[in-house]
């Protein structure tokens, strides 16, 4: 009897699951029944790069900033460097050398939001542009974003985060990661006109509204995701456009990856914790989605592994008569295989309320992730077919940095992003 009571309890989360991801499925089949303006807006605009110990990334960073396709008469760049301790300071003044225009502050090192803050004090145009350092752009990145400041109720847009280093197997999943959530950012952004997930690799804001906000803050760890909740606060919007590229280098190895995605978590539930007046029936649905997402997933985290765990050695007396069986039991568990195995067998097994909702909620994420990576003009290569293929392996290391991220957050003090 107590067997079956978890297994019934693991149904109702699993349906949880599929209901989720079904909400977001059909977000993004509506987002592409919604025909979106073609607009043109040009403001000068001021790029700020801050930058910590990114001896490796300035150069690329700023020389593809230069090679945008956006009239130079309309652009400054600054470079704003956070105390570094190696050589960027001087690897940026030599660009002086081929850029003679190019602005490059000196700052104590105070974290990130102090770098933007003082790099936006000493700009001048209409339209901030900041921009990561280890972030490479495409040529027309920065026109598309300015395109949506025509309208006066914008105040801020980002583009799509690519992965530009997939040669570890933490970036390979990374890689399908980002052009799965860049699909459902394009997608809520498109359909309800307000975007989610508010990346700051690579961002434009309008100066005079960051100015009369206070600037980033310093208590949270991602001010990205603060600022456009903050922003939304006051009336404004942020839009995502989803086809302007920016080249993001992603942790390569599982302890960056841990020390990034731990501070991400914990950051934008801070975020969220501070705007908590805006879940609220009279917010956009974009808006509502961030609280639900975080909040689901935090949920999900935290009772997700043990429940596989159990559904695992559940079922596993039925497949142990010889080594062969045990090990496909394993794959089919642990990979895209086993929900096209279920399917497969329905006719002999029929429907079982146990398995049905993770089954379907495997075959939706699959299906999403395939079209995001048509979407953002990717190929369906080995490495990518692989990602898809164990996503669902991935999706357990991310659940438990989650709860470490959570743990974390309880211990936490500094609310703020140190690099």
């Amino acid at each position: 009897m107590a067997e079956n009571l978890v297994m019934i309890f693991g149904s109702f989360i699993f349906a949880g699951l599929f209901a989720f991801l079904s909400l977001v499925l059909l977000t993004v089949i509506f987002s592409f029944l919604r025909k979106q303006e073609d607009l043109s807006y040009e403001p000068t605009v001021s790029v700020v790069i801050p930058c910590y110990n990114e001896e490796k990334n300035i150069s690329e960073c700023v020389k593809g900033v230069y090679a945008l396709s956006y009239p130079s008469e309309k652009m400054e760049v600054i470079i704003v460097d956070d105390g570094s301790t190696d050589s960027t300071l001087r690897n940026a003044e030599s660009l002086r050398n081929l850029f003679k225009d190019l602005k490059i502050l000196k700052a104590d090192h105070k974290g990130k939001s102090e770098a933007l803050n003082l790099g936006i004090r000493n700009s001048r145009n209409e339209i901030v542009f900041t921009v990561d350092a280890d972030t490479v752009l495409e040529r027309n990145a920065l026109k598309k974003l300015t395109a949506p400041f025509a309208s006066c109720k914008v105040a801020a847009t980002n583009g799509s985060c690519i992965a530009n280093n997939t040669t570890t197997i933490w970036a390979l999943f990374q890689n399908v990661e980002y052009h799965y959530n860049n699909l459902i950012r394009k997608s809520f952004s498109t359909l309800f006109n307000e975007g989610i997930w508010f990346f700051g690799a690579f961002a434009c804001y309008r100066r005079e509204i960051l100015e009369k906000v206070g600037y980033f803050k310093k208590d949270a760890l991602t001010e990205d995701a603060d600022m456009s909740l903050e922003l939304y606060s006051e009336g404004y919007k942020t839009i995502n456009v989803h086809d302007a590229f920016g080249y993001v280098r992603v942790p390569a190895t599982f302890s960056e990856l841990l020390k990034q995605r731990t501070r991400w978590w914990m950051g934008v539930l801070q975020s969220l914790w501070k705007n908590k007046r805006l879940f609220s029936s009279k917010s956009s649905p974009s808006i509502l989605f961030l609280f639900i997402n975080q909040y689901w997933w935090s949920f999900y985290a935290v009772i997700s592994f043990p429940i596989i765990a159990y559904q695992v050695f559940y079922w596993m007396p039925y497949n142990t008569e010889t080594f062969t069986m045990l090990f496909m039991y394993l794959f089919r568990w642990f990979s895209l295989l086993g929900p096209v195995y279920v399917v497969y067998k329905l006719p002999e097994w029929g429907i079982s309320i146990y398995s049905i909702f993770g089954v379907l909620s495997g075959i939706i994420s699959a299906a999403l992730i395939i079209r995001a990576i048509h979407m953002f003009r990717d190929r369906y290569s080995f490495k990518n077919a692989f990602g898809i293929f164990f996503y669902f392996p991935y999706t357990i290391i991310l659940n438990s940095i989650t709860v470490i991220g959570l743990i974390k957050l309880i211990f936490l003090k500094r609310k703020y992003f140190i690099n």
